[in-house]
């Protein structure tokens, strides 16, 4: 396992993103077309920041979304999760075969969970 990526949200995406790519050195790369707007900064080959507006569905959500770790196997992860009574949900990236698993924890930290080759 690993850290993929972490997803913030900004209520000024482009001062945001400029902001990153100044100080942290990342260069806005590619993104699946989400019905949401936002950037993925890379570094490297690697989307380490995932960007989302802040008026989004959710409510009571600080900057920083959610972390994700992967990858994982999307019949065994669900598997432990409904075996240990934990609710999550999940989605799959557009254009990608990657699915995704959401769980929400104490405190408000939510976890995505990546399973690449899972996807629908």
């Amino acid at each position: 396992m690993q850290l993929d990526h972490i997803n913030i949200r900004a209520r000024d995406q482009e001062a945001m993103k400029d902001f990153l790519v100044a100080v942290l050195g990342l260069e806005v790369g590619p993104r699946p077309p989400f019905d949401f707007p936002g950037y993925w900064l890379y570094l490297g080959e690697q989307a380490l920041i995932h960007m989302q507006g802040s008026d989004r569905d959710e409510d009571g959500v600080a900057w920083v979304d959610h972390i994700a770790f992967g990858p994982f196997a999307f019949a065994e992860k669900s598997a432990e999760l409904d075996q240990a009574g934990i609710a999550y949900r999940f989605s799959d990236v557009p254009g990608r075969d990657l699915r995704q698993i959401f769980v929400a924890g104490p405190e408000g930290i939510k976890l995505e969970l990546q399973c690449p080759g899972d996807a629908a």
